[in-house]
Order: structure tokens, then sequence, then C-alpha cells
């Protein structure tokens, strides 16, 4: 009962963390779209952070968890290497810029995990950003 408890929160740290990401990205895209017509990145923001580096965040996690443990600047540089390769190669055939792709990649890795160290595992804080930061930011 209590692996359960452990694994949901866990996911409910990872939506939140997904929130974070998304709302920020959202506010970036914004901004950007009063000075350039082209979007940042070359597919939607719900793809880019949940469905892609959502489940990077998971592999990389898992990835530290099977691995020796180590230290907090060496998970951070694998997490922000791991980043950037997979913003990297989710453009690279398209003809964007894949180095501005894979800085925004490094980014959203490095958001999901400061949100983890961040976020409390009980907080009402993780709820608003699980929930209802992604519909808010979908209904704009």
């Amino acid at each position: 009962m209590m692996r359960r408890l452990h694994i949901g929160n866990y996911i409910l740290n990872k939506l939140a963390c997904g929130g974070i990401a998304f709302l920020l990205l959202n506010l970036i895209t914004v901004v950007m779209n009063d000075y350039t017509s082209s979007p940042i990145l070359p597919i939607s923001l719900e793809q880019w952070v949940y469905g892609i580096f959502m489940m990077a965040s998971i592999v990389s996690d898992a990835v530290c968890a099977l691995v020796a443990p180590f230290s907090r600047t060496k998970s951070i540089f694998l997490i922000s290497t791991w980043g950037y390769i997979v913003g990297f190669f989710v453009v690279v055939n398209g003809g964007e810029s894949p180095w501005f792709s894979g800085i925004v990649g490094l980014g959203t890795m490095l958001l999901f995990y400061f949100g983890r160290t961040v976020l409390r595992r009980h907080s009402l804080t993780t709820l608003v950003l699980a929930w209802f930061i992604p519909v808010i930011c979908l209904s704009i």
C-alpha cells in the first residue's frame, strides 16, 4: 500500500513539474509572439512538455536510480546533458535550429529536476500546478 502511495506522489510531482514548465514556456511563447511571428518550438507545447520531456525526465530518474548514487552536481550534469540531447534530436531532421531546441530542452529538464526538489510531497501547490495551471494555460 505504501509503495502505491509513493508512486502516486512521484507521478503527481512530475505532473506539477510539467505544469511549471508548461506555464513558463507558455509565457515565453506569448512574449515572443509580440516580437516574432514564428513559434519558438516546432511542435506544440503540450507535446514538448508532457509527451517528450516528462518521459525523458522519468527515464533520467530511472537511470540515476539504477546507477550508483551521484553527487548533486553530477546528476544535474547528467540531466542537463540528457535534456539537450533529447531537445536537439527532436528537431534535427525538421529544418529548424536544433541547437536552440536543445537549449530549450536543457531548460525544460532542469525545470523538472528543480521542481522535484522544491515541491513538497503533501502540498496544495503541487495539486494546483499539476491540475489547474495546464487547464488555464490551454484556455488562454
